[in-house]
């Protein structure tokens, strides 16, 4: 046994130093991991909350047709996304991107509930889907990206969205409804609504 063991043994105070630094670190990484599934539940509970009170914002609204809500969020959508289904039959007037009368009403209510709820949200994308394209058939780029954009002027000329707070995409037939090709639910609007923020005024 070398000298400084035994000088270690010999002295209760060298022992009691030791073991104090040793719970010292261990306190330092136990607080470290704590804060940081802290912060990390503390983001989902924010977004869950502001998703919950959309969603009782949006049942509580006299729409004339509800869009459908999917959960959870898909492909490469950022943390808490939220994604609202209007099917275009009923919403446009044939196979155009003309809004009916009772589609661009039922988008101008949904619209005033966003904007009313927009201290929660940051941004909402709203894309065009098409039916899926047969084989050596174009894609309808053109009418998705027309639909998409008739929603995106119903939201802010009529609805009072903020146009900074918009954004459009057009989808085509690249992405059937519940992975299902050549349905009708293939021809719809999706609303992705976007929790993930710092912080945003209300508008």
């Amino acid at each position: 046994m070398t000298r400084s063991r035994l000088q270690a043994e010999a002295n209760p105070y060298i022992a009691f130093s030791d073991l104090a630094l040793n719970l010292v670190f261990v306190l330092i990484f136990f607080v470290g991991g704590i804060l940081a599934v802290g912060q990390a539940g503390w983001e989902q509970v924010r977004y869950r909350n502001a998703q919950e009170s959309v969603v009782r914002a949006v049942k509580q609204a006299p729409l004339t047709v509800r869009p459908v809500l999917l959960s959870p969020a898909q492909r490469n959508d950022p943390p808490g996304a939220q994604r609202w289904v209007y099917r275009s039959q009923g919403m446009f007037v044939g196979d155009t991107a003309t809004l009916s009368p009772a589609g661009q009403a039922t988008l101008i209510s949904f619209a005033r509930v966003l904007r009313a709820q927009g201290k929660h949200w940051k941004r909402v994308r709203i894309e065009g889907h098409t039916q899926t394209s047969k084989p050596n058939d174009p894609e309808r780029w053109d009418l998705s990206a027309a639909r998409a954009s008739a929603v995106a002027q119903a939201f802010y000329r009529l609805g009072g969205v903020p146009p900074n707070r918009l954004a459009v995409a057009a989808r085509g037939g690249q992405t059937p409804y519940a992975g299902r090709k050549f349905e009708p639910r293939n021809e719809r609007v999706e609303i992705v609504v976007e929790y993930a923020q710092k912080s945003v005024p209300s508008p």
